[in-house]
């Protein structure tokens, strides 16, 4: 990496940390707040603390606000948020953070269908070890736990990342279109939280809402939706697509290490073994494009999406 790299690498490196925080300050939240309450609530404070970024942004694209498929995948947002929220829950941190951040692998295979990108022998291997992470992590290593209230939580986290990889390769498509990063990512951010308002008003069971809880929804919503995607935009603009896959590795190890430091949870030894399982697909499938980057990608440090 350059010199000037480094300066593109630290703001990547810093929405890392922020994602990372994002599960411990999930997991407080929904202990507080109604799950999907917990929902409407953090993307209302992303909402608002977005506005006026696209106020200012003088090249955000209104009319992306009509887009069906911003709306498609603004709803695939919306229901895996909840889910997230809801299994969260029921299962720990560590889990919900490896099962989730897992989809870096079910996005490569559905690239290939629907971006008609190359399907390697590097992305199958990627898909085989993280199918038996996930198995290990989500039975707890018993088949006979299926079925219990962990195995759901797990479940539902597991179905988030499955949608978020939906929601990450049609994003892709529609910014091959044209859509500015932006424009897209702070129309899907404010059409969420008008999507989540009626889901909150059928399925939210408890509206009460403490002191902790909505300050666990201002920091989700303001850090890690929006100042968090700021910076990684940044990142990803003066790095690249190759180096800035690798450096968000880091928002697994991020996460697990603030669930152990700030919530006291030691992962067990079936999760040790399925993370390790999953990690190493996350890290095949990163490591996939190295080989590819071109020299002028390198050279003039511009995503190439």
């Amino acid at each position: 990496m350059e010199k000037r790299e480094y300066g593109y690498a630290l703001p990547l490196l810093a929405a890392c940390i922020i994602w990372g925080t994002s599960f411990v300050a999930g997991k407080v939240g929904v202990e507080n707040v109604d799950p999907v309450l917990f929902s409407l609530l953090r993307y209302g404070f992303a909402a608002l603390s977005a506005l006026p970024i696209i106020f200012l942004f003088k090249e955000f694209d209104w009319t992306v606000l009509r887009s069906p498929l911003i709306w498609g995948i603004s709803l695939i947002n919306a229901v895996a948020m909840n889910l997230q929220n809801i299994g969260m829950t029921m299962t720990t941190v560590t889990n919900a953070v490896l099962l989730i951040d897992i989809n870096v692998v079910y996005i490569a295979v559905l690239a290939s269908f629907v971006l008609k990108e190359k399907l390697t022998p590097k992305i199958l291997v990627g898909l085989i070890l993280g199918i038996v992470g996930v198995v290990i992590i989500a039975t707890n290593g018993d088949v006979g736990a299926v079925g219990g209230g962990t195995f759901m939580g797990n479940m539902a986290v597991l179905v988030a990342g499955l949608l978020w990889s939906v929601y990450v390769v049609y994003l892709t498509k529609t910014l091959k279109s044209g859509t500015s990063m932006v424009s897209a990512t702070f129309a899907i951010i404010l059409i969420t939280t008008i999507l989540l308002v009626p889901f909150a008003l059928v399925f939210t069971q408890d509206w009460s809402v403490n002191t902790i809880g909505l300050e666990m929804a201002a920091y989700t919503g303001i850090f890690c939706t929006t100042l968090a995607f700021i910076l990684y935009s940044y990142g990803l603009r003066g790095l690249g697509a190759t180096i800035t896959s690798v450096i968000l590795l880091l928002e697994i190890v991020f996460g697990m290490l603030f669930a152990i430091i700030l919530l006291d949870e030691m992962p067990t030894e079936i999760t040790a073994i399925g993370g390790a399982f999953i990690f190493l697909a996350v890290l095949v499938i990163s490591l996939r494009w190295r080989k590819g980057r071109s020299k002028k990608d390198k050279g003039r440090g511009t995503a190439q999406e």
